[in-house]
C-alpha cells in the first residue's frame, strides 16, 4: 500500500505521510518512491530512510530542471494497468547501494577496525562530500564526480591537501562496496608541503622559566620523547624503563586507547628528565603520569585523562610573553541552554595564539633527533608508517657552521 508524504514550501516531508486527509508521523519501515508522469506514469524506489528519499527526490527534480545530467534509469517502471500492482512491492531487481547507506556501512567498518579519532575524520570527509555529489546509487559514481569535489573544494578555498584528503576517503569508501573508479595521470592537484615549525631555543627557555615544576615536566616529556598528545595523555607509569633509559608507547584497553597505526615503540630519553620522572612517580597516587588534575573541593573528582594539554600550552605562552600578537578572531561562549555569543579576542591578552599548539613539540624533537639517530631510526621514534613522513625533516641536517662557511666563501667576497 502506498501514502503520499507530506508537503511543506513547495519541498516533500518524508517524515510524515498522508492518511485519510490527515499528516501522520513515520517512523519507518517499507520504502519511499518517486511518483511521475512521463506520458505514461512511472515509479522509482527512492531508499528506505528519510534522508535517502529525500535526496533521490533532490536528484530528481536537478535532472527535470537540467541542472543535473540525466542517466539510464534501471529502477524505474512504467506503471500500466497491467504492472502497476507487480511494481508496488519489487525492490529485487534495484541495482547497486545508495550513497547515504554506503557511507553508514564503510563508517560502521572504519569504527570497527580503527580509532575514533581516524573514524571522526573520515566522517567530516564523507559528510562534506555528499553535499556536493548530485548521483544518488554508489555504482553511479564517476570521474567526473571526483573532478566536481576537486573543484566545489577549490571553490571553498580549501586547501589543497584537505580536498585530496575529501577525495581519497571517497575512493576508499566507494571501493569498500567493489566499484572501482580510475582518474587519469594527472587528475590529482599537486601540493605544496607547508614549512615544518618549530620552537627555538631562546622561546623553550622562557616557556620553561613561566612553568610550574608540574607543568615543566610534562612539556619536557614532549620535547624529549616526540611523542603525540594522546600518547602522553595515556603515558602510565609502567611504560617507564628507568634501568634502559626508555619511553615506551602502549595499548591502553582500559582507557580505549591504541597507537597509531597500532604500532608500540619506545624512545631512548635523557637521564635527567627519567630522575625528574622517578621523582614524581613517588608522590603520584595514579596509574597515568599526566592525570587531570583533581578538583579542589569536590572528592574523587578529577585525576583521569588529562584532555586540557593544549590549553594549558597556551596558557604558558602567553603567561611567558611568547604570542605573537596577530592572532584575532571570535569564540563561541555558551550562556545559557539556548542562547550562544560570539566573543572576540586577541592573543596579546588571550592564551589562543596560533604559534603555540602540541605538535610544534613533535617537530622539535624530530629536528634535533635526525642528527642524532639518523632517517631510520628516527622514523621508529616517531611512529611513521612510511618514511617518506620522516624525510621532511632531512633539511634539518648539516645545519651546523653553514652561517659562518656562507659568510667567508668566494661568494660572499664579490658582494662586499
Amino acid at each position: 500500500m502506498f501514502y503520499p508524504v507530506r508537503r511543506q514550501k513547495n519541498k516533500p516531508d518524508p517524515t510524515y505521510i498522508i492518511i485519510d486527509g490527515e499528516a501522520a508521523s513515520w517512523k519507518g519501515g517499507g520504502a519511499y518512491f518517486l511518483d511521475w508522469r512521463e506520458g505514461k506514469r512511472k515509479r522509482k524506489l527512492a531508499g528506505r530512510t528519510p534522508l535517502e528519499a529525500l535526496e533521490a527526490w533532490r536528484t530528481a527534480t536537478g535532472v527535470a530542471n537540467g541542472l543535473i545530467p540525466a542517466e539510464p534509469d534501471e529502477t524505474s517502471h512504467d506503471l500500466t494497468p497491467d504492472n502497476a500492482d507487480e511494481t508496488a512491492g519489487e525492490t529485487s531487481d534495484i541495482k547497486g547501494i545508495t550513497i547515504e547507506e554506503g557511507v553508514k556501512q564503510y563508517l560502521e567498518a572504519v569504527k570497527a577496525t580503527k580509532g575514533t579519532a581516524t573514524h571522526s575524520s573520515y566522517e567530516t570527509c564523507l559528510r562534506w562530500a555528499q553535499q556536493h555529489i548530485k548521483r544518488h546509487l554508489i555504482y553511479r559514481l564517476g570521474r567526473n564526480d571526483l573532478l566536481g569535489l576537486f573543484a566545489a573544494g577549490r571553490e571553498e578555498k580549501l586547501n589543497q591537501k584537505t580536498i585530496n584528503k575529501h577525495v581519497t576517503v571517497v575512493l576508499n569508501m566507494v571501493r569498500h562496496h567493489d566499484h572501482e573508479i580510475k582518474l587519469k595521470k594527472g587528475d590529482w592537484p599537486k601540493t605544496t608541503d607547508k614549512p615544518i615549525e618549530v620552537y627555538t631555543e631562546e622561546q623553550i627557555q622562557k616557556f620553561f622559566t613561566a612553568c610550574t615544576d608540574d607543568e615543566r615536566l610534562l612539556f619536557q616529556v614532549f620535547l624529549c620523547t616526540g611523542f603525540r598528545d594522546k600518547e602522553v595523555a595515556h603515558l602510565m607509569w609502567s611504560d617507564i624503563d628507568y634501568r634502559l633509559s626508555k619511553i615506551m608507547v602502549t595499548a591502553k584497553a582500559e582507557y580505549e586507547f591504541s597507537p597509531k597505526s597500532y604500532e608500540i615503540r619506545s624512545v631512548n630519553v635523557p637521564r635527567s628528565l627519567l630522575d625528574s620522572l622517578k621523582k614524581r612517580q613517588k608522590s603520584s597516587q595514579s596509574l597515568l603520569v599526566f592525570p587531570s588534575a583533581p578538583h579542589p573541593t569536590r572528592k574523587g573528582y578529577g585525576g583521569g585523562i588529562d584532555k586540557h594539554m593544549l590549553e594549558t600550552c597556551k596558557e604558558i605562552a602567553l603567561r611567558a610573553g611568547l604570542n605573537c600578537g596577530h592572532c584575532s578572531g571570535t569564540y563561541t561562549v555558551k550562556r545559557s541552554k539556548t542562547r550562544k555569543e560570539k566573543v572576540p579576542y586577541s592573543c596579546k591578552t588571550d592564551p589562543r595564539c596560533e604559534r603555540w599548539y602540541l605538535h610544534k613539540w613533535r617537530h622539535t624533537y624530530a629536528s634535533h633527533m635526525i642528527g642524532v639517530l639518523g632517517l631510520k631510526g628516527l622514523q621508529l621514534a616517531m611512529g611513521h608508517k612510511d618514511i617518506a613522513t620522516t624525510s621532511k625533516y632531512l633539511h634539518f641536517l648539516g645545519g651546523d657552521g653553514i652561517k659562518e662557511k656562507v659568510e667567508s666563501s668566494d661568494l660572499a667576497k664579490l658582494i662586499r
